[in-house]
């Protein structure tokens, strides 16, 4: 089989590898190197834009944090955006395991080698949480000893009484657990799989997927409070844990979409179809339908509550984010609702592919509204860090899929349930 394609695309990622880790060198070495009494100067020439910062001191050394943030903060972004979109395809397979769902069936190699990603990319999350235990970074601002010292002038009741939740090292050890039993659970359901093309048996596999799926029934709400939650901690919403883990399946499922219909296009994925497609791409509209129900009612519940400490995040947002809570709506919404609305459209790669780009796009903003409000403040923007880490990462990660894809066989010909899956079509 021609490999060029593939060839081609290893030479692009190595490059986005190379040209995002410049881009975000360059970035840090402008944070960094910020110093104070520039600082002052851009308060005094921006006084409307630093009058806007909620719940915070109106000084330049606490500014001087908020911009050493950014680097960190931005990199977090991306690292959480890839790990939500790996976990995504993980918890679609195995639920497609469980339910001994034959239609999907050839599409498992390309699950398994993008979900084969989460280990490596969670380890960039880690290194973050790490050097903000540290004190290198503030991401995470109730991780600063003063704010649960009573003897300090930066004394925080609020973050002292949750403590005995938050605090450094039970905050690490879920952390840790989180992707070391992802990582587990990631090679005992690959062990299994292999197994079915020697033996029919089924109920080792299905073991091990129901056992993720009570483990992530647990954790990934612990992922959505420690890892995004309690960046703000004196902000809580009790739908968040749901909020994110959608999140996470519309990015799994829209990725799972793009690469096959790239795989498909380029000749290497012979068997999927437009009936294939045509059902991947109604996961994509319901999954964007549910994720907007959840975001619906999230904020709903904060504005008729109207309770400071939660509707603080929505104001933030509003105030210093020109209300991009609401501008994202477009690409995470209103494009695939019309785009993918029409059964027909469904089977047409072009327009799929586009809009799963438009969609990825719109979750990778709202992943940036969920975090950086919280890390940078006033210091909002796209830049250099943004940019780079994003390039880097995307980099990062189409170089390992398209390496896993030229070593294993992306066809699922030894599949128990392969025939079916090949010869589907889709009913109605």
């Amino acid at each position: 089989m021609d490999k060029s394609p593939l060839l081609s695309w290893k030479k692009i990622s190595i490059f986005l590898i190379l040209f995002g880790l410049t881009l975000f060198i360059i970035g840090l070495y402008r944070c960094l190197h910020f110093e104070e009494y520039k600082m002052e100067e851009l308060i005094k020439n921006n006084p409307e834009r630093f009058k806007k910062v909620l719940f915070s001191s109106q000084n330049t050394h606490y500014f001087s944090h908020l911009l050493h943030n950014r680097p960190l903060a931005a990199f977090y972004v991306s690292a959480f955006y890839f790990t939500g979109v790996t976990i995504g395809v993980l918890f679609f397979i195995v639920i497609q395991h469980v339910s001994n769902a034959g239609w999907v069936t050839i599409l498992f190699p390309v699950m398994e080698c993008i979900y084969s990603f989460l280990p490596y990319v969670s380890i960039g999350v880690l290194i973050i949480l790490i050097l903000n235990a540290l004190g290198f970074f503030h991401i995470f601002t109730w991780m600063i000893p003063s704010f649960l010292n009573p003897y300090s002038l930066n004394y925080n009741e609020l973050i002292a009484n949750k403590s005995p939740f938050l605090n450094i090292p039970f905050f690490i050890l879920r952390s840790f657990i989180y992707i070391t039993l992802c990582t587990f659970f990631i090679f005992r359901i690959k062990l299994f799989y292999r197994k079915l093309y020697k033996k029919e048996d089924y109920s080792a596999l299905r073991k091990a997927s129901i056992g993720f799926i009570l483990f992530f029934a647990f954790s990934s709400m612990g992922m959505g409070w420690d890892w995004i939650m309690s960046i703000n901690a004196h902000w809580f919403s009790t739908l968040f844990s749901w909020y994110v883990i959608c999140t996470h399946m519309v990015n799994g499922i829209t990725t799972i979409t793009m690469v096959s219909i790239f795989l498909k296009k380029n000749g290497y994925l012979s068997t999927f179809n437009s009936n294939h497609m045509h059902d991947l791409a109604k996961y994509m509209f319901s999954t964007s339908l549910l994720w907007t129900y959840l975001w619906f009612s999230q904020f709903l519940l904060c504005w008729y509550g109207n309770i400071p400490e939660e509707v603080s995040y929505f104001l933030q947002r509003s105030e210093l984010y020109k209300n991009i809570h609401f501008w994202m709506l477009f690409p995470t919404l209103l494009f695939p609702f019309i785009g993918l609305i029409r059964s027909n459209v469904k089977r047409k790669p072009r327009i799929v592919f586009f809009i799963g780009c438009i969609i990825l796009i719109g979750h990778y903003i709202d992943i940036y509204n969920m975090i950086m409000p919280d890390c940078v403040g006033v210091f909002s923007g796209f830049g250099f860090t943004e940019i780079g880490s994003f390039l880097f990462l995307s980099g990062f990660f189409l170089f390992f899929i398209f390496r896993k894809f030229k070593k294993s066989n992306i066809e699922a010909n030894g599949h128990p349930f392969f025939i079916e899956s090949k010869y589907y079509e889709y009913p109605f």
